[in-house]
């Protein structure tokens, strides 16, 4: 058993850990009690595209119930939106959280009619004895804002709210026979709406001057049916609106008052729920980190072997100091990444999927810039270019045991990750009908994390110690040489686009995802002596990410979009 290093204390922590994930997954799913959910629900619209969604309901059953429709933004998915359903749900509404076409888990299809989406759902619904079909709200978040298409016409629907999304000047005004209750949910910091043109299109709703509009103020009322209220939060941007507890409890406020109901649930889940996530994704990471250790000696060598020493993969850099190659690892990218980009771009215009092709475009670019500085490096220490990228793949029977390691714990790590947060917060897993994308996406994921790693771990991690310390600054170094790249070069799509969209959307989620891999490449290749095993892990966690959030568009027009939309 030792040669597992399976001692008593690690064996009580991997208990730990476990015990903590498992419990945090079954009560984030079990919370809040007085809701029953379900989930992988499908409808086909009368183009056959199949939309995915899942169902938020009171326990206790009741009749003639209210139904909160709920629409996601470009790029996600119905899993962003849960929060907002779960707490409609509590309240005692039907809440159904959707996957537009090309989004999440439902098929892709051109042409692009996502009213069709909404009306599917509502034909799906009509099916159920103790749901009142004529008694409608419907949230959009971002992207889902285009649902005002159909609320204009359908009498049906008595609510709007709109979270970071724009509203249509013309849309319907409510009267007491006929109400229509709008909110519009706006982040001080929203990088895809401007407030001024909230204003602009309140004020023709509520028949006032445009200077005249104030935020957090109630025009008209819940009793004359055309209650209408732009509410503003100043500790938010665009994508952080999804998910801000403010703008959650002020969208189920506005429901209830919209239609009047008795609520079922008095208690707010949120804060509750997060706290639960803290604790599921805590002790799913612990648990995958103790594991990596026993699971690389089982996998790797054989059980003669397990007790020698590990031989490292290792490019000499002994001339060359920390410092030096820190701030050549942050210059180069930065430099060199526009060539790097440019010379992707042919490839980005043929790949499906134009948003993970604008993703790996952009790695890209960071790898190239890593290449002319390995490149160098080589140089420097009589290895060629080619036999620095090719000595991870030397020994064939290695390399296996490898490739099986890093595919084991790729699916553990992201079995952890989607159990917290691809099903509660942000989906990663694609409809069936992207699936034959993610071959692409993964050979492309692996060569740029390949580059970074034979960078972080093969040149500068061999410069420091085994210590918690030393691998915490080598976790940093990881987290930090991708995010400002990244940081510097959506700020340049920025400039191009005239929009932080971009910039807002990616960065916070990028923080994480490096930090995530960085932490990964460092452990693993001190538990295996290679970086084949974290490369393989990261890409496929990176891979199932991209082709999760995108949509099917051709680079041609992704670009168009970009540069003169």
């Amino acid at each position: 058993m030792n040669t597992l290093n399976l001692t008593k204390k690690r064996i009580t922590l991997i208990c730990i850990f476990l015990a903590l994930f498992t419990l945090g997954t079954v009560f984030i799913f079990i919370t809040p009690p007085t809701v029953k959910s379900t989930y992988g629900l499908s409808t086909e619209t009368s183009d056959g595209v199949t939309i995915s969604f899942n169902i938020f309901e009171p326990t206790n059953g009741g009749s003639n119930r209210p139904v909160i429709l709920i629409g996601h933004g470009s790029m996600v998915n119905k899993e962003m939106v849960k929060g907002y359903a779960l707490e409609l749900a509590a309240a005692g509404f039907v809440a159904v959280p959707f996957d537009f076409r090309g989004h999440g888990q439902s098929s892709m299809v051109e042409p692009d009619n996502k009213t069709k989406d909404i009306i599917a759902i509502i034909q799906y619904l009509s099916t159920w004895d103790d749901v009142d079909i004529t008694s409608l709200g419907y949230i959009g978040y971002s992207m889902g804002g285009l649902g005002q298409q159909l609320i204009d016409s359908d009498l049906s629907f008595k609510c709007f709210i709109g979270i970071g999304t724009w509203l249509y000047p013309t849309l319907r005004t409510g009267t007491s026979a006929d109400p229509l209750n709008v909110l519009m949910i706006q982040a001080l910091f929203d990088e895809a709406v401007e407030l001024p043109a909230l204003k602009e299109s309140l004020a023709i709703r509520v028949g006032i001057p445009v200077s005249n509009v104030d935020t957090n103020k109630l025009y008209g009322s819940f009793q004359q049916g055309n209650a209408s209220m732009i509410y503003l939060d100043d500790n938010s941007n665009h994508l952080t609106l999804a998910w801000d507890p403010d703008f959650i409890r002020e969208a189920r406020d506005w429901a209830i008052n919209s239609f009047d109901l008795d609520v079922v649930d008095e208690t707010y889940y949120v804060n509750i729920r997060g706290l639960i996530l803290l604790m599921q994704v805590i002790g799913g990471i612990g648990f995958f980190f103790l594991a990596l250790e026993p699971l690389s000696k089982l996998i790797l060598k054989k059980k003669s072997k397990r007790g020698n020493e590990l031989q490292f993969y290792k490019i000499d850099t002994t001339d060359i100091s920390i410092k030096n190659i820190a701030i050549k690892s942050i210059v180069y990218p930065i430099v060199l990444g526009i060539p790097g980009v440019l010379i992707f771009i042919p490839l980005l215009l043929i790949l499906p999927l134009a948003v993970a092709g604008f993703v790996v475009a952009l790695l890209f670019g960071q790898a190239f810039g890593l290449m002319i500085l390995l490149w160098r490096i080589g140089k420097k220490t009589s290895l060629t270019f080619r036999k620095i990228l090719m000595e991870p793949f030397k020994a064939r029977r290695s390399f296996l045991r490898q490739a099986l390691l890093g595919l084991v714990l790729a699916i553990l790590l992201y079995l952890i990750v989607y159990a917290s947060i691809g099903l509660n917060y942000l989906g990663l897993f694609p409809s069936i009908t992207k699936f034959w994308t993610i071959p692409i996406y993964f050979v492309i994921c692996f060569f740029v994390i390949l580059i970074l790693n034979l960078l972080t771990q093969a040149v500068l991690q061999n410069k420091f110690t085994d210590s918690i310390k030393d691998n915490l600054k080598v976790v940093f170094l990881g987290t930090i040489f991708p995010l400002l790249y990244y940081i510097v070069y959506l700020l340049l799509v920025a400039l191009l686009t005239r929009s932080l969209f971009y910039f807002g959307t990616f960065i916070p989620i990028s923080i994480l995802m490096f930090a995530l891999t960085s932490a990964v490449s460092v452990l693993s290749y001190r538990k295996t002596g290679n970086i084949i095993t974290g490369t393989i892990i990261n890409a496929v966690l990176l891979t199932f990410l991209i082709v999760t959030i995108s949509t099917p568009q051709s680079g041609f027009s992704f670009i168009a979009m970009m540069l003169f939309h």
